[in-house]
């Protein structure tokens, strides 16, 4: 009997305890109480990273000029490492004498997908010859023939919100207006007290190398230069591949890709040129044995810093790596 006795107020309390948690439910603030939110994000196919999948292979340099108008041709064979995507570039090409640079940059040229394409650049000013010092990189790199995005590098996915599990309703905090039918007692606080659990539970989420491979291109330069203390770029630096700076004014470039090689760094070099800076930061999830080379020329030929940091590094550091 003592038994039985207890089930009517067990079950009162439960019952008691659903209303109160039922009452203080209120619309989900993040899918607005559609069940689903709708994100850009990186283009499956060509992943929004142009600049990473055009890769040069060798470089051929030789005269093309005359006594009275010296030129030298720099050629390269580039290989564009997407199977399905086109991308179209511009290549630029040096010529370096003990005393001066000559430059030119070819037409935007189209990259078809896994295919090698030869570049030639004719550099006016300076006649070949074998002690001269001649390069040539892709420079800049434009829009793509992705079937996907077009080009955009973005795509739009809608799926079953994160914050309710496709509910459209999230628990309300004490104190919230929604909640105003909460009562005290023993059921209410232990409803309370796990949703103060979950809610906390959420802020302390830990940030991995997967939730931010997973963030929009946009979302993730924000979360890269927001660690480095730093602000964001114009949108005329942002076309040259500088996504931000750091507070002493260093030009950042995030990248949102594995392997980055020496043809990121020579991009970056560029547009460290343009907006005649000499330190740089480049942020990636790894970086390839191309890259010490880069940096290396870098620091060489034009007397530019660049600093490597990976994500891991700045999710593990306490202060800017670097």
């Amino acid at each position: 009997m003592k038994n039985k006795a207890l089930i009517v107020p067990l079950i009162a309390i439960l019952l008691f305890s659903s209303l109160n948690l039922a009452s203080a439910a209120v619309k989900c603030p993040r899918c607005h109480g559609t069940g689903e939110i709708t994100e850009d994000r990186a283009c499956p196919s060509c992943g929004g990273d142009y600049e990473a999948n055009i890769i040069r292979k060798r470089i051929m340099a030789g005269n093309n000029g005359t006594k009275a108008r010296p030129a030298t041709s720099v050629s390269g064979v580039f290989h564009n490492e997407l199977a399905d995507v086109g991308v179209y570039g511009v290549a630029t090409a040096e010529v370096k004498s003990a005393t001066a640079t000559y430059t030119n940059t070819s037409a935007e040229t189209y990259f078809p997908p896994g295919e090698d394409v030869t570049v030639t650049v004719i550099v006016e000013g300076i006649e070949y010859a074998p002690h001269l010092s001649c390069y040539i990189y892709i420079s800049a790199v434009g829009d793509t023939d992705c079937p996907e995005c077009g080009g955009t590098g973005i795509v739009t996915a809608t799926e079953e919100c994160p914050d309710c599990g496709g509910t459209g309703f999230v628990a309300a905090l004490p104190g919230d207006e929604n909640s105003s039918l909460l009562i005290g007692g023993v059921a209410v606080g232990v409803a309370a007290a796990l949703v103060i659990a979950a809610v906390l539970v959420v802020k302390r989420k830990r940030v991995t190398e997967e939730s931010l491979r997973r963030l929009p291109p946009s979302e993730f330069q924000n979360w890269v230069i927001q660690r480095l203390a730093g602000k964001s770029s114009s949108q005329k630096d942002s076309s040259m591949g500088i996504d931000g700076y750091t507070v002493e004014g260093y030009p950042i470039q995030a990248k949102q890709s594995e392997n980055v090689g020496r043809n990121i760094i020579d991009s970056f070099a560029s547009a460290m040129g343009r907006s005649r800076a000499r330190t740089g930061v480049i942020v990636a999830f790894s970086f390839d044995k191309g890259t010490f080379e880069g940096i290396v020329r870098a620091k060489l030929h034009y007397g530019f810093e660049i600093k490597t940091v990976t994500v891991n590094e700045l999710i593990e550091s306490s202060s800017r790596p670097y």
